[in-house]
C-alpha cells in the first residue's frame, strides 16, 4: 500500500491553530477573573471589593474602630453612686442625680464613681495637666486639656501623680482615688467632669465620642 506523505504547509498550519487556541484560553481566562476597583465608602469607614467571578462574591473589609475616651479606672468594684444631672430626665432619675451636702441639693455635674477599696485613677484621654489644686469639699483636684475644646477634671484624689504642665498619655495614672465632704459617700471616690467648648457634657456620653471628631 502506498503511503501519503504530509505537504509542507499542512503541519505549520496545525501548530499555528494550537497556539491560536492556547492564546485564546489564556485570554478568557484572564477577563473571567477580572478584579474591579475597591469602592470607599466615607460614612461608614469601610472598604468593598467586588469580585467577578463564578459566585459573583463581594468581600467587605473593615476598617479600624474610631479611637475613643476611656473610663478613668480598670478596677472592680467601682460603681457610680450618682449619675450626671440632666434637665430631660424623669424626676425619679433627676432625685437619684443630686448631691447633698450641708443640707442642700445641688445638681451632679458629672459622673461620681465610688467603691470600697482605692482605685488607681487613669488618663481618660491624652492632654496636658492646665492645673491642680485642693478643694475643701471635693479633695484634690486635677485639670487636663484634651484640646482647647476638650477640658477634663478629676475632683476627689487622695494623691497626685501628675504635675502642672505635664503631657499624659491616655492610661497613665492621674493619682489615686480619696475623699471627700459629701454624705452618704464611700471612702474612695472620684468625681469626674467633662467639658466641651465650655459645656458640661455627660461623661457616659463622652466615652462613646470618636476622639477624631473632637479634635475638629
Amino acid at each position: 500500500m502506498k503511503r501519503r506523505k504530509l505537504k509542507k504547509f499542512v503541519l505549520p498550519s496545525i501548530y499555528g491553530l494550537v497556539v491560536f487556541c492556547v492564546f485564546l484560553t489564556v485570554y478568557f481566562l484572564n477577563n473571567s477573573l477580572n478584579f474591579k476597583a475597591p469602592q470607599v465608602d466615607d460614612n461608614n469607614h469601610s472598604v468593598t471589593v467586588n469580585v467577578d467571578n463564578k459566585e459573583n462574591s463581594d468581600i467587605t473589609v473593615i476598617s479600624p474602630t474610631p479611637e475613643k475616651p476611656i473610663i478613668p479606672f480598670t478596677k472592680d468594684g467601682v460603681t457610680i453612686s450618682k449619675s450626671f444631672y440632666k434637665q430631660e430626665d424623669t424626676e425619679e432619675l433627676q432625685q437619684k442625680s443630686l448631691i447633698y451636702y450641708q443640707n442642700t441639693y445641688m445638681q451632679n455635674t458629672g459622673v461620681l464613681y465610688s467603691s470600697d477599696e482605692q482605685f488607681e485613677v487613669l488618663a481618660s484621654v491624652d492632654g496636658v495637666v492646665k492645673e491642680i489644686k485642693d478643694d475643701e469639699i471635693l479633695g484634690s483636684v486635677v485639670t487636663i486639656e484634651y484640646n482647647t475644646n476638650v477640658t477634663v477634671i478629676y475632683y476627689s484624689l487622695s494623691e497626685v501623680k501628675v504635675t502642672k504642665g505635664m503631657n499624659v498619655k491616655t492610661n497613665d495614672i492621674i493619682g489615686l482615688s480619696g475623699s471627700n465632704s459629701l454624705e452618704n459617700e464611700k471612702q474612695n471616690c472620684l468625681l469626674f467632669e467633662v467639658y466641651i467648648n465650655g459645656t458640661l457634657v455627660n461623661p457616659i456620653d463622652f466615652f462613646e465620642m470618636n476622639l477624631e471628631d473632637l479634635n475638629k
